[in-house]
């Protein structure tokens, strides 16, 4: 029976210092790109946001991120899901692109799918010690995972929708936006990523969906953020929670430039700055990825190991203390679709 990782008692520094046998890669082959709209999903990029790269390390802007902000209308809401994924892969059938494997790996058959924030809850759960739920459906041989968002307060409340609001209001602000006045139509990037494990010389293809805010004049990612302004600008000034947070996701969707804008009291943003991934991994945070997308190999295997016909689901429960606990379920059992 698989365990709550041994690090979760460990700093992050002395965590990131273990020794792992996962290497995780992305594959720089294939353009996988889709715009969703509630139920709607167009592959390609036509619906990329482009960044204007003018307006970082401009002093003296004044950009109100709460502008336009009503309470009383949840726009907010984020329909990214792995539905989106999945009705991607079905229209484009993006997988048959998948690179030879390589000498010396067995390669585990089964290609898993998940949006980025499933990533994200099992580092929380990790490092943080935050209780997660995730949802996996075997689909033409393949596996989706989503992951419960309603668990540990991200659900709809005012907080959390005006964080969000301001955040998306932000992107719209600082980008040429495809579709400016709709908060409900995501752009999203699919990043292959290659988990092979040296110690049993086995590998492990992952995809995974981010939703992209922006995109620079390269066609490359970029991450947005805002941070309140008693940072004074610094990224080492951040939290070491927040700053993972800005990392992880930036490294998930393959974006090697943060451009984050300085929050107010008053939340007006009044200076836009910009940070490489590389300040985050080689200098006062030193973050790495190693143990997360060795706990993700562990994870994956073991709901490949119990998913075996097709269609068939299952409940994965990762609680602070506790032994990671994988139940077999159908739609009907759990009353809710497999599709988060």
């Amino acid at each position: 029976m698989a365990h709550a990782p041994r690090n979760m008692g460990l700093s992050a520094g002395a965590r990131n210092r273990r020794s792992v046998d996962v290497k995780a890669r992305i594959v720089q082959s294939g353009n996988f790109e889709y715009t969703s709209h509630n139920e709607e999903v167009t592959p390609g990029g036509g619906g990329r946001p482009m960044l204007i790269e003018g307006m970082i390390h401009q002093k003296n802007v004044s950009i109100d991120v709460m502008d336009g902000y009503n309470k009383n209308v949840n726009s907010t809401i984020n329909h990214h899901s792995i539905y989106h994924l999945y009705e991607y892969e079905a229209q484009t059938n993006f997988l048959d692109s998948l690179i030879p494997s390589l000498f010396g790996f067995y390669e585990i058959q089964t290609r898993f799918l998940c949006c980025r924030y499933v990533i994200c809850d099992i580092d929380d759960w990790m490092g943080r010690r935050k209780s997660i739920e995730l949802l996996a459906i075997r689909k033409n041989g393949d596996i989706y995972i989503g992951s419960n968002k309603n668990l540990d307060g991200r659900i709809d409340t005012e907080e959390n929708n005006a964080a969000a609001f301001g955040g998306l209001n932000f992107a719209k602000k600082v980008t040429k936006e495809v579709f400016p006045s709709n908060f409900h139509k995501h752009h999203s990037v699919v990043k292959h990523w290659c988990l092979e494990n040296h110690r049993f010389h086995r590998k492990m293809n992952v995809f995974i969906s981010s939703v992209a805010r922006a995109f620079d004049s390269s066609g490359d990612v970029v991450e947005l953020k805002t941070v309140s302004s008693n940072s004074m600008g610094k990224v080492q000034n951040l939290s070491r929670t927040k700053a993972r947070m800005w990392w992880l996701r930036a490294l998930l969707s393959g974006a090697n430039r943060i451009v984050y804008g300085l929050r107010m009291d008053n939340l007006i943003v009044n200076e836009i700055l910009e940070a490489s991934i590389d300040e985050f991994t080689k200098g006062h945070f030193r973050f790495s990825e190693a143990d997360l997308f060795s706990e993700v190999f562990k994870i994956f295997e073991k709901i490949d190991r119990t998913l075996i016909d097709e269609g068939s689901m299952c409940l994965i429960n990762l609680e602070k203390f506790e032994p990671m606990k994988v139940t077999l379920a159908t739609s009907e059992s759990i009353r809710r679709s497999p599709f988060w």
